[in-house]
């Protein structure tokens, strides 16, 4: 932009500024009449000029009216994880009637608890015998059994006179560890109890004896099995697995 400043000289003779020739001054062909009034003319168009300059530049910085101040939008940040919320096993939303599938079992007590008993699926031999203990779990709502149950011999008289001992390692079942097992309704678990048949010391005969009573694993009622049992010693009880046939 060329901006141009009028001055008036000595004898009326009206000098020009030009902003690219570094303020050197021209002097014009044009005379005016008065030297007062050419130098009122002059100042009204500095004035003039310097306002004009001003407003040029307030409108190329961007800080004139005509600037709007909105900032461009932030960019993403790299590397950001998308959400990946799991939701929660057996959890529903409103209305959905959810199946309470990750409720968690209690314990099934003894009054939860049908007994039955089934022979070993790989039978006796040498000088082993045992049978299996099943529990069946009738209500109508799943209950888990976890560990082992307690097992006691009982004689005519309703007496305890012999209990197994705990094992998760048995001649007639295989080594069992223990776990916790879910019985849903009308579910079943299962415990191997084993015994020898050979005399020992100074028996010549191995006692009998008229039923069990078998307590499930954690609680403190019983139940009574009316299954004679004939067994000379090592009489053991093993964990609690799934199924009505422990061992398999």
């Amino acid at each position: 932009m060329k901006l141009v400043l009028g001055e008036t000289g000595r004898g009326g003779t009206h000098k020009t500024y030009s902003a690219n020739d570094g303020g050197r001054a021209h002097e014009g062909d044009e005379a005016v009449g008065s030297g007062g009034a050419g130098r009122a003319v002059a100042r009204a168009l500095t004035v003039l000029a310097l306002a004009a300059a001003c407003a040029a530049c307030a409108g190329a910085d961007g800080t004139g009216p005509g600037a709007t101040g909105v900032s461009p939008s932030s960019p993403p940040r790299a590397g950001g994880a998308a959400s990946t919320d799991t939701p929660v096993p057996g959890a529903t939303g409103p209305g959905t009637g959810g199946t309470g599938v990750g409720v968690v079992p209690g314990r099934c007590a003894a009054a939860d608890l049908q007994l039955s008993t089934a022979p070993p699926p790989g039978g006796s031999g040498m000088g082993h015998q045992g049978l299996v203990i099943v529990f069946t779990n009738r209500t109508r709502d799943a209950c888990a059994l976890t560990g082992y149950p307690g097992v006691a011999a009982r004689d005519a008289t309703g007496q305890d006179t012999a209990d197994a001992a705990r094992s998760t390692v048995g001649s007639i079942f295989p080594v069992t560890e223990q776990r916790r097992v879910v019985l849903e309704p009308n579910g079943s678990a299962s415990a191997g109890v084993e015994w020898t048949v050979v005399p020992s010391g100074n028996q010549t005969t191995c006692p009998s004896y008229a039923g069990l009573r078998v307590t499930p694993p954690g609680d403190t009622d019983s139940l009574e099995l009316p299954q004679s049992v004939t067994f000379c010693g090592n009489f053991r009880v093993h964990p609690v697995v799934p199924g009505a046939a422990a061992g398999t």
